[in-house]
């Protein structure tokens, strides 16, 4: 091993003599540049709207010309539609684990959801309120164009049914009848948790509610008053 010293004569070495790091395979090496494209096309997205944002933006965010960004999706929409249904299966799997745990141990059913609904708004969780504003932009963008909104189809369709699923353990667990059909509390829930997670990127409409609170409330587990009640005199 070769040594030198410093001015200060301390020992040093260079960089010959540390261990070599094991090359990327090619398949490696592309998975990590698609996943470096599709964090920065969250943060572009987001930032910039879907119309707003160009694949050029992507791209610069994390160093690649556009043509990488070719190289692993065919558009812009292509790559819309991969990052949103990536977070939409996240979601899905998170839904369904909570589920199991809820149905093995009903007792700590409050517990689950309180972390579901904190994953919810919280703007650096795969699945939280980036997601929601993603899907604000989704609903946006596919009045003008058809096609995009035809490939959330299925995932959509997916997501709302294990919300249902979702609401139907709370509802079987609680002992309580639900006032209005699943699919609607599904449905509430998604555009609530989606105005929320604008309202908070914006930064204009000052407070809002948590996820946790809307939760309850639309469950009728927490009256709508009850902050209000809490701290009059």
């Amino acid at each position: 091993m070769s040594m030198t010293f410093d001015s200060e004569n301390r020992m040093t070495t260079t960089d010959a003599d540390l261990p070599l790091k094991p090359r990327l395979t090619r398949s490696e090496a592309k998975a990590r540049t698609r996943a470096a494209l599709l964090s920065a096309a969250k943060n572009v997205f987001a930032r910039e709207g879907y119309g707003g944002a160009s694949l050029d933006q992507i791209a610069a965010e994390v160093g690649y010309t556009k043509g990488a960004v070719y190289t692993h999706f065919a558009s812009k929409e292509d790559l819309f539609l991969e990052l949103l249904s990536d977070g939409l299966f996240r979601q899905i799997e998170f839904l369904e684990t909570l589920l199991e745990k809820a149905r093995a141990r009903p007792e700590q059913l409050n517990d689950l959801l309180n972390g579901l609904l904190d994953e919810l708004d919280n703007p650096e969780s795969e699945i939280g309120s980036g997601l929601a504003v993603l899907g604000v932009e989704l609903q946006l963008e596919s009045r003008r164009n058809l096609q995009l909104a035809a490939g959330f189809t299925d995932i959509v369709g997916r997501h709302r049914e294990a919300l249902q699923r979702l609401f139907a353990e709370v509802f079987r667990i609680k002992g309580t009848k639900p006032v209005m059909d699943l699919d609607t509390y599904s449905g509430t829930l998604i555009a609530v948790a989606e105005g929320l997670a604008l309202s908070r990127a914006g930064g204009l409409q000052g407070r809002v509610a948590s996820s946790r609170q809307v939760f309850n409330i639309l469950l009728g587990l927490e009256p709508a008053v009850h902050d209000v009640r809490k701290k009059a005199p």
